[in-house]
């Protein structure tokens, strides 16, 4: 799925406080299946502007497109389903559910269809080395484990777009590569658009397109 922005505007206001300018007049445009680092210092915008086109924030002003349809007048209900049903997330914490094993946390998602998702769930164990794991709870994981049952379950329902935001600024950088080089592969089989948020430039050199974000704008 192609994304496009088109004069994103995000600002932030707070009682007795200034107006705060995050994203500046944003344009860009990923095809469908590239895979986009974006990369700038802390406060540039960067988690602003994917939380907008992941379509979990709304942009003060700007429009969205998404495989060149207009998603801005969209309500809460559709916006919803489409995350679920064409968006994936992997974040730098790896928020699994520390009750759950790790095929239920894959599952998840999905929950009101997993007996139809395990086939897939157990196709993902597998791609990621995990099989041998999926009864194991969090806890029982190392991070680099963990993070890797989170990027399964960001692509247990075949998104056509991934997200990720620094998803391996927790790990040490052995286990860091590892998992990048995962999730550019997966996105390559899987023909998925991905654009992941980064302070690394090896990862950033991974993509097709490197995009870098200064003061609310892209360079």
């Amino acid at each position: 799925m192609k994304i496009t922005a088109k004069n994103l505007i995000k600002n932030y206001t707070k009682k007795n406080a200034p107006e705060v300018n995050v994203l500046k007049g944003i344009n860009l445009e990923i095809p469908s299946g590239t895979k986009a680092s974006l990369t700038g210092p802390s406060g540039a915008g960067k988690s602003t502007l994917i939380h907008i086109l992941g379509l979990m924030d709304k942009p003060t002003s700007g429009e969205i497109f998404i495989d060149g349809e207009k998603i801005n007048n969209y309500g809460n209900l559709r916006l919803s389903k489409m995350r679920k049903d064409y968006i994936g997330f992997v974040f730098q914490f790896h928020y699994l559910l520390s009750d759950f094993n790790v095929l239920e946390n894959i599952l998840m998602p999905v929950w009101d269809k997993k007996s139809e998702k395990i086939k897939r769930a157990d196709e993902l164990l597998e791609m990621t080395g995990l099989s041998n794991r999926k009864h194991h709870l969090p806890s029982e994981l190392s991070g680099g484990e963990q993070q890797r049952v989170a990027l399964a379950r960001a692509l247990i329902n075949n998104p056509k777009i991934l997200f990720a935001d620094e998803p391996t600024g927790n790990l040490d950088r052995k286990t860091g590569t590892m998992i990048e080089n995962l999730m550019f592969g997966l996105c390559t089989e899987l023909k998925t658009t991905l654009l992941v948020v980064t302070h690394n430039q090896d990862v950033a050199n991974l993509a097709d397109r490197q995009l870098k974000m200064v003061d609310g704008q892209i360079l």
